[in-house]
This record gives structure tokens, sequence and C-alpha cells, in this order.
């Protein structure tokens, strides 16, 4: 009998233990920031961080990039009901394909409109303020945030005369990589992005 309700105090103690370490570890997140030099994941940092102090981000981030698989089957077919009238009206505006773009902002923020890294990314397409004020829009405006997007791959397929791989590794890692390097750079993250986006164009669209 003691032995009995030894193994069910022992049971009990690690039952409230869980949740207690699940409180006790903040969860973090990848970030990817873009600026004038193309974009960045950025590993690591509490999601929710409100301190307002960030510190020296470096160029890149060796690490690879992974979704949880339910996550990405659930939600891989195309972007929101709400969006895709706009989308295929920008994707008119800038001649790219509306599959190309749907999978960018996916890669990008999920199609989380109020998205914000620690370092200042926000909205669909993840603009830094610079880089939106370079680009003419507002960050704060889905809408404009998402044309921003539209706006500055079109500059990439531009640059790279139309390469998608190229032109998806500059969005990532910047321009000059890409030239640097003669095609995508070897760059995990970047190749991981490149892969992931090139994965979901080839994959049938979910209805």
């Amino acid at each position: 009998m003691q032995a009995r309700r030894s193994s069910f105090v022992a049971r009990r103690a690690l039952c409230l233990a869980a949740p207690l370490a699940l409180l006790a570890s903040p969860a973090a997140a990848d970030v990817l920031q873009i600026g004038e030099s193309g974009a960045t994941w950025v590993a690591g940092g509490p999601v929710g961080a409100t301190s307002g102090v960030v510190g020296e981000v470096p160029e890149s981030v060796d690490a690879t990039i992974t979704h949880p698989q339910s996550l990405t089957e659930a939600d891989s077919g195309a972007g929101p009901a709400r969006w895709r009238s706009h989308v295929a009206q920008l994707a008119a505006k800038y001649d790219i394909s509306p599959a190309l773009l749907e999978a960018v902002v996916w890669q990008e923020s999920r199609w989380n409109e109020g998205a914000l890294s620690p370092v200042g990314a926000r909205g669909l397409a993840q603009l830094m303020p610079g880089t939106a004020a370079q680009l003419g829009v507002d960050p704060h405006d889905p809408t404009a945030n998402l044309e921003g997007g539209a706006r500055y791959l079109r500059m990439q397929l531009d640059a790279f005369g139309g390469d998608i791989e190229k032109a998806l590794a500059a969005y990532n890692a910047g321009p000059r990589r890409v030239q640097q390097a003669g095609g995508v750079p070897n760059i995990r993250e970047t190749r991981a992005y490149v892969a992931a986006i090139m994965s979901r164009l080839s994959a049938p669209v979910r209805h």
C-alpha cells in the first residue's frame, strides 16, 4: 500500500512539474528582418519581449528554418480569401505570379498583418521602416505593406533576369551576396528560405 501511494505521489509531482517548466521557459522564435541589404533570419529572443532593446544583429545566422508539419499542412494553400483579389491586382501590376507572391508572404509572416519583429520589421512582407520609406509605402497599412513586398520582389526579379531562385535569395540575403556568389549564396538560412518557397510553388494548391 505504501509503495502504491509513493508511486501515485511521484506521478502527481511529475504532472505538476511539467506545466510549471513550460511557464518558466519563455518561448523563442526566429524572425525575418528585411533591410536595405535584404532579409535576414534572426534566431532566438523570447516571443513577446517588450524591452525595446535590440543588440547587434549579425548579417546572417547559420540556422536551418523549420516549421511544424501540422502548421505547414494546415495552411499550405493560397493566401487568405480576403487578400486574393488584392494579390491578383498586385501580380498584374508588377507582372509576377500570384502564387509566387502568396508563397513569399507565407514564408515571411504567415499572413499575419500585425507581425512585428524585435528589430522593427513589420507586417505581411516584414518591411523595415527604412525599406518601406525607400519603397514609398506605409508599413503599418497591410495593403501598402503587401504592395511594398510585391514591388521589392519585382525589383529582384528584374535585377536577376527573371531567375526566381536568385530573386528569392536576393530578397532574403540581399542582391549583393547573390551577385558575389553568382547564384544562391552558400548561406544555410537562404538556401532553406529559397527551397521552402520553391517547394510551396510546386505543391498542389489546396482549396
